[in-house]
């Protein structure tokens, strides 16, 4: 609605796990070269985590670009351990057997990996809102399958995405086989900054939107949360352009922050 109105070519703050149009910001390039150094050297999963808003899942996304390798996504982990060896099966598009159980499905997912390692692939499963599962056996199960090795590495590589509490429900025999564990918190006021005119220069922004009282507005409102700053940004252009204004203010962030904060999409 906005755009032709701050001469930008695309929405800036749309909500997008798209990799090629994540900022690169040196909190976050730091844990995804910690996270791609342990999964390259150590053979077990890595964990991000951190609040939510942090842009855990799109750090997954981008470690998932870099190495270049298929990824399974699984968006909601908190399922019975027979129920996620089938839907990984599924995922990896392994042939199904009539009438198959757990044990069918294990089969399935060491054939398709040991298959995908055959042509030189190996697959990244990035486990999202890991902190959800409460039963150690899903655990357990997601355990063993870094167990398969067709040529004495993993086939699979994997990464747990998850708040805080994740900490907390991972079992000890998982724990122990984590090679790269990074948080994932709010932005500092430097980056904040930022990602907001990075946002704006990839969306066709050809001067500066937000001046340095706005930005640090967007960043206290936002306590640094990307998620936060992107609906707060939105918000606050949105109400500039409805008030003919050809940039924000800091009252304007102070009103689209209000409203954003009392919507529940933007916690």
């Amino acid at each position: 609605m906005y755009e032709a109105h701050y001469g930008l070519s695309a929405r800036p703050f749309a909500e997008s796990l798209d990799a090629s149009t994540a900022v690169r910001l040196p909190s976050r390039e730091a844990a995804l070269r910690r996270l791609r150094y342990g999964l390259e050297r150590g053979g077990g999963p890595g964990l991000a985590f951190g609040p939510a808003g942090s842009g855990k899942t799109t750090l997954a996304h981008r470690l998932a670009e870099e190495l270049g390798v298929p990824t399974v996504h699984l968006p909601f982990p908190a399922m019975p351990a027979d129920e996620l060896l089938a839907y990984l099966a599924d995922e990896l598009a392994a042939p199904p057997a009539a009438g198959e159980g757990l044990g069918g499905s294990v089969r399935r997912v060491r054939r398709a990996l040991a298959a995908r390692v055959a042509r030189g692939e190996r697959t990244l499963l990035v486990v999202d809102e890991a902190h959800l599962i409460d039963d150690p056996r899903t655990f357990e199960a997601l355990r063993l399958l870094l167990n398969f090795a067709s040529d004495g590495t993993p086939d699979l590589s994997m990464v747990l995405v998850g708040a805080p509490e994740v900490l907390l429900r991972l079992p000890a025999s998982m724990a122990d086989r984590v090679a790269a564990r990074v948080v994932v918190g709010a932005l500092s006021g430097q980056e904040s900054s930022t990602y907001i005119n990075e946002k704006l220069r990839i969306s066709g922004a050809t001067r500066p939107i937000f001046d340095a009282e706005s930005l640090d507005a967007l960043y206290r409102h936002a306590d640094g949360l990307p998620r936060r700053l992107n609906r707060v940004a939105d918000l606050a252009l949105l109400i500039a352009y409805a008030r003919d204004r050809d940039r924000p203010d800091p009252r304007d962030v102070a009103d689209a922050a209000r409203e954003a904060i009392a919507d529940p999409l933007a916690a």
